[in-house]
């Protein structure tokens, strides 16, 4: 038990030192040196967990879009907890999807980098799991609540989750992103209003 709990916790360390890295200074200028060194590990270990480099950022890519999952969640159970319409809630899932523009380290991961490191359809895919989910649970209660005209809700969803990585690399790019938070935020109140 002992040794599994010893592998299990090289793996954690691996992870959680290369999410800093790559926050930090992007994968293209993260070694595995220092990954390795960092985390008390030996070579052999990274290698025994990942494939390879690529492998160790996809890994870091889906807890970074697990957190800004999180996040979400959070938002709209607060709103729940508050008391708000089902309308409310689904903007306020929409806000901790921007605000999480603002943590740059997280964007230079899921926004940045992903793209380049895991290929556009790779990048998409993994995004989509989490994404999707949240976005379809929201127009789902919308819909159960007469709130959204009726209509599938999968491909609206899909057109949602492009409006929400493009606003997001957006804010993230921006040379102010607090200001950019503001006014993309407000365009895609706007444009999220419309549904209804």
């Amino acid at each position: 038990m002992e040794v599994v709990k010893g592998k299990q916790d090289s793996r954690e360390r691996l992870v959680a030192v290369a999410a800093e890295l790559f926050g930090e200074r992007g994968y293209h200028q993260t070694g595995t040196e220092e990954i390795v060194r960092r985390s008390g590990v030996t070579r052999g270990s990274l290698y025994h967990h990942f494939e390879d480099k690529a492998a160790l950022f996809e890994e870091v890519f889906d807890r970074a879009d697990q957190k800004v999952s999180s996040r979400v969640r959070a938002a709209a159970k607060a709103a729940v907890e508050r008391g708000e319409d089902p309308w409310s809630v689904f903007l306020a899932g929409w806000d901790a999807v921007l605000d999480s523009a603002i943590d740059e380290p997280l964007q230079r991961i899921r926004v940045v980098d992903a793209p380049a490191v895991l290929g556009w359809q790779r990048w998409q895919e993994r995004n989509a799991r989490y994404t999707i989910a949240n976005i379809e649970a929201g127009l789902v209660r919308l819909l159960e609540h007469g709130m959204l005209a009726p209509q599938p809700v999968a491909p609206l969803a899909v057109l949602l989750m492009g409006l929400s990585n493009q606003a997001v690399a957006a804010i993230a790019g921006a040379e102010n992103p607090l200001q950019a938070r503001h006014d993309i935020g407000a365009a895609v109140r706007r444009l999220v209003e419309g549904l209804r």
